[in-house]
């Protein structure tokens, strides 16, 4: 790769990602953005993603991830994302002073900075996430189940600077420890809308964690998310023509493997899918709170 991993080809596919899931791309929004990042972010290690949601919904969204650095101070001198105040901000604060962190930012190729995450380099447990200035009230609400599914502990945290919510990711799953049965079991409890044979036989025993977004205005879970990777020729593209479209044409960079993570995410009422490409090989090389590997493909 050139020095910086901002290239004139990922401008060039960013696009191309955008035709194939019939999505925006708004160049006086992203370039600006993507010109940012070059200079603070090299070594980037990149990830591009869109959803199964309606046409016009649908957004295509590029993940830079393994900054030293808060990327928010460069962005926001620049006029990129404004902070108002929000909780969302003190979180973003907290969970840096609590532990080492690597910064990431999901850009919206169609309207800019969307999210702002943080890999930490010590899982928090609930107890301690819970007691961090901004936190929602909605973690609190929800321990028993943070803790009975997936074990109270965390190893991401991510707020969305356009939906005002933040996700919160659980610790590894090892594969045959979330079976099908305790997807449809979660669904039930939360009384979010069930998960469909098919998608239950695409996650198998093999989703490697939960995730949750939370909101400051919604005592409840507003979203579960279940993972799981797999590589271009065994991806479930018979669930969505926008998954079979994204997968079989994603243009990618580099020699090296290239995996296709298939998220299932529900809420109460319905669900869709995500589908993230690892655009750059080097994605494989990210390591995870105790030098754990991402999971492997399958």
């Amino acid at each position: 790769m050139p020095t910086s991993a901002v290239t004139q080809r990922l401008r060039d596919d960013l696009r191309e990602y955008a035709r194939l899931a019939d999505a925006s791309y708004d160049v006086s929004r992203v370039e600006p953005v993507l010109d940012v990042l070059a200079d603070i972010a090299p070594d980037a290690l990149m990830a591009v993603r869109t959803t199964t949601e309606p046409v016009g919904e649908r957004e295509v969204n590029v993940r830079f991830m393994n900054f030293t650095a808060d990327p928010t101070v460069a962005l926001r001198e620049a006029g990129l994302l404004e902070f108002t105040g929000h909780p969302l901000e003190q979180v973003l604060a907290a969970v840096a002073e609590a532990v080492p962190v690597q910064f990431g930012v999901d850009v919206a190729v169609g309207s800019g900075v969307q999210k702002v995450w943080l890999a930490l380099g010590e899982m928090l447990d609930l107890q301690q996430i819970s007691a961090l200035p901004g936190i929602p009230e909605a973690v609190r609400a929800n321990a028993e189940h943070l803790t009975r599914w997936g074990g109270g502990k965390f190893l991401l945290v991510a707020v969305d600077f356009v939906g005002r919510t933040m996700n919160l990711y659980s610790q590894l799953l090892t594969p045959g420890q979330l079976p099908p049965e305790d997807i449809a079991a979660i669904l039930r409890e939360l009384d979010f809308a069930p998960a469909s044979d098919a998608e239950l036989a695409a996650l198998g025993a093999h989703a490697y964690t939960i995730y949750r977004t939370f909101s400051w205005s919604d005592p409840g879970v507003r979203r579960i998310c279940f993972p799981r990777r797999f590589s271009r020729e065994t991806f479930p593209v018979h669930l969505d023509p926008v998954l079979e479209r994204f997968v079989r044409s994603a243009p990618l960079v580099g020699d090296g493997a290239h995996a296709f993570t298939f998220y299932a995410a529900y809420k109460p009422d319905g669900r869709y899918y995500k589908v993230q490409a690892d655009y750059n090989p080097r994605s494989s090389d990210l390591r995870l709170p105790g030098d754990v590997a991402i999971p492997p493909t399958h």
